[in-house]
């Protein structure tokens, strides 16, 4: 069963960048609404998504302030040795201690337009991080209410164990007096015996099973230890059950999904970006325009003015424009263009292959819910059949009248039939479930 679980998850799980929370106090039995909810706060790779989007963030604020103009001071004090220039522009041979000032900035007017591709590309890189988020949240929830169910149907065969072995012990009550009554030899009497230690067995190992599933649970939510972990049973009666069996058609699931779906919206968002990145690429091939000015100053040990009045003479300004003009760059430009281009193909597969991949994911989940319901349904068919098989065994060896060997067959068989009808149940709400997380329904119980 767990296999089934684990092989169906991996197949469906594809990846709010709020920041994580950590609860005030743990609920004393975990409905699976708080364990998605856990789980998506503390997971790390959710963190990680969320650190990416955060990065994206300030890479789009990068971009959009590149629009603005940049300023620069510097200042220098320095001592010349031998033939040096002095404050008049002649050259001397003497010690000269000279200083500077200045402060320069320049705004770009016109690159081509890469600067407004380049915050749009920041923009689709952010929008396609935010669904890469989305996207790992989902895969989260979707291997959290995997581990749900597999404690939810480790439950179920405790149970069944412990009816088991309940039936055993009142056929070893009964076995023992039929014996004392001489109605039953007293080999029944340890028959019975040996048949209650086994279904003993099988309760310890359903439990341990159990106790193992809900270990899987706790680590699977990043719990810091299991100890007094323990989940809710929700109501899954046959009624229950039939309300979820929704399949629709494989069209309308898909269409929604390829719509909706973070892994398929950041692929396409990220094939926009690669047709931005080519627009980048071509804006080299244009002129760029820039402003320029700035302000400058100096003093000379040579001069004999003082240091304001030096650096009120000796001051400049300047302000111009500058042009400049590709011609030829070793065709760097053009390659740049070039792989821009490869990129967007491959993107375009990526894309391409990850629709496929959707509708081949989307077809199964119908199909596998169909037949989970069925199988469920004829599991619930064989259930009855065998309780009706094992209570009329039970009618006739409360009277005295049945073998220890027909008695125990009926009881296996019912026991049998409870664990596939068991196993029948969690499954069907397991691709239930999955179809309907294709829906866009969220993953609830």
């Amino acid at each position: 069963m767990r296999r089934i679980f684990l092989t169906a998850a991996w197949c469906v799980a594809t990846a709010s960048a709020a920041q994580p929370q950590t609860p005030a106090a743990e609920p004393a039995r975990w409905t699976l609404d708080d364990c998605i909810r856990y789980a998506q706060e503390h997971n790390v790779e959710v963190h990680r998504r969320a650190l990416n989007v955060e990065q994206r963030g300030v890479e789009l604020s990068t971009a959009r302030f590149s629009r603005l103009p940049d300023l620069n001071a510097g200042i220098g004090y320095n001592f010349s040795f031998g033939r040096g220039t002095s404050a008049d522009n002649t050259r001397k041979t003497e010690t000269l201690r000279t200083g500077s000032f200045d402060v320069s900035a320049s705004m770009p007017l016109f690159q081509g337009l890469r600067i407004n591709r380049q915050i749009k590309g920041s923009k689709l890189d952010l929008a396609a991080a935010m669904e890469d988020l989305e996207r790992a949240r989902e895969d989260v929830a979707v291997n959290v209410m995997t581990r749900y169910l597999e404690v939810l149907y480790n439950k179920e065969l405790v149970g069944i164990a412990e009816r088991q072995l309940d039936l055993s012990a009142r056929q070893t009550a009964r076995s023992r007096d039929l014996a004392a009554a001489g109605k039953q030899p007293e080999s029944a009497v340890y028959e019975s015996l040996s048949l209650e230690a086994n279904d003993r067995m099988a309760l310890t190992q359903a439990r341990n099973d159990l106790a193992l599933s809900l270990l899987d649970l706790s680590q699977t939510l990043d719990r810091e230890s299991a100890a007094g972990f323990d989940i809710a049973t929700p109501e899954l009666d046959s009624v229950t059950l039939a309300s979820l069996h929704r399949l629709g058609s494989v069209e309308a699931v898909y269409d929604h999904a390829a719509a909706h779906r973070p892994g398929i919206r950041s692929e396409r968002l990220r094939l926009e970006s690669a047709e931005n990145d080519i627009r980048i690429a071509r804006s080299a091939l244009y002129p760029s325009l820039s402003l320029r000015g700035g302000f400058g100053t100096g003093i000379y040990s040579s001069m004999d003015a003082d240091f304001w009045p030096q650096f009120d003479k000796n001051r400049n300004e300047f302000v111009g424009l500058s042009l400049s003009v590709p011609i030829f760059n070793r065709r760097v430009t053009r390659n740049n263009i070039r792989t821009a281009k490869i990129s967007m193909r491959d993107q375009e597969l990526i894309l391409h292959n990850a629709e496929l991949t959707l509708r081949k994911e989307i077809e199964q989940a119908w199909y596998n819910a169909d037949a989970a319901y069925a199988k469920y349904c004829a599991a619930g068919q064989a259930l009855d059949a065998a309780r009706v098989a094992f209570d009329y065994e039970q009618r006739k060896a409360e009277a005295g009248r049945t073998t220890l060997f027909d008695f125990n067959d009926a009881k296996t068989r019912m026991e049998k039939a409870e664990a596939e009808a068991a196993q029948a149940k969690y499954e069907f709400v397991f691709r239930q479930k999955i179809l309907d997380f294709y829906r866009g329904e969220p993953l609830t119980l």
